[in-house]
């Protein structure tokens, strides 16, 4: 008992009891205290990372890319959609490359959001993955959706066998595509 008292009357243990006793503590004019600058996620009976998660996803969402990939949205991309992407290749130049392609897979994972999109290149089969979320991710633009009739997979791995049939109407559209760039460009 007696030792209990010396522990509590000792200075560090004063010290340690006033400075979490103190509530309205204000720091010295010479501290520079940051102010917030988000506002605190109201967090009652969900997961903190969930919560950041979909901060984050609001954030990067300025297009409407979120609403483009929503299961909740009756037009939204499904697999076999044919897609135009425009990616920056560098953050510190300004050139943009595209890519056109059928999407065969989709993985909806929150932030981590990606699809993949498969194309023929010079008579090779060329798939690119792009992260919805990404700062590099410039446009994406649909050019025709995929009927509901026409395939009936969520994943068309299949596609990479049988190359001829599917891909074929899609230098048309890339053709289209490049004539309406080109009248936009000559109207201006």
């Amino acid at each position: 008992m007696i030792l209990l008292q010396r522990c509590v009357q000792s200075p560090i243990m004063r010290r340690l009891s006033s400075t979490a006793q103190a509530k309205n503590y204000t720091p010295p004019a010479s501290v520079i205290v940051p102010s917030p600058q988000y506002p605190t996620p109201v967090a009652k009976k969900h997961n903190l990372v969930q919560i950041l998660s979909e901060e984050q996803m609001r954030r990067r969402d300025t297009d409407g890319r979120m609403h483009l990939f929503s299961r909740k949205n009756p037009h939204c991309v499904v697999p076999g959609s044919v897609l135009l992407v425009e990616n920056s290749t560098s953050l510190s130049k300004n050139t943009t490359t595209t890519f056109m392609g059928i999407v065969i897979a989709i993985s909806r994972k929150g932030i981590d959001t990606s699809f993949t999109l498969r194309n023929i290149v010079m008579k090779v089969g060329v798939e690119q993955r792009f992260f919805l979320y990404s700062p590099m991710l410039k446009t994406i633009k649909v050019l025709q959706r995929s009927s509901e009739n026409k395939f009936r997979r969520a994943k068309l791995y299949y596609l990479r066998d049988q190359p001829g049939k599917v891909f074929q109407p899609l230098q048309g559209l890339w053709k289209q595509e490049q004539a309406e760039v080109a009248g936009g460009n000559a109207r201006k």
